[in-house]
């Protein structure tokens, strides 16, 4: 029972990976669960300061905006759910 997180552009380098499955389970709980793989840094480029996802990040979950999710909507993801993270568009990381 997995969950597939997949990254793109500088975030591939960056992290050293494309592609991971983790657990299934509550959206924060799984990209913990990446940070724990690949380094606490990963949290920043995912949460801002207050645990909410960035606004210069695009996040989706089985093709859809994780902004157009109600937070319950997010809470849990199932077996063969697909997060894919986009890293920001202008300008990349500090």
């Amino acid at each position: 029972m997995s969950v597939k997180i997949k990254v793109f552009a500088t975030l591939k380098d960056r992290f050293g990976f494309e592609e991971m499955e983790v657990r299934e389970g509550e959206f924060r709980e799984i990209m913990k669960e990446v940070a724990k793989i690949v380094g606490n840094e990963w949290l920043d480029v995912v949460f801002d300061k207050n645990w909410n996802v960035r606004d210069d990040v695009v996040i989706l979950i089985n093709g859809r905006n994780i902004r157009d999710f109600k937070d319950v909507e997010i809470q849990k993801l199932k077996d063969g759910d697909v997060i894919a993270i986009f890293p920001p568009i202008a300008g990349g990381f500090y």
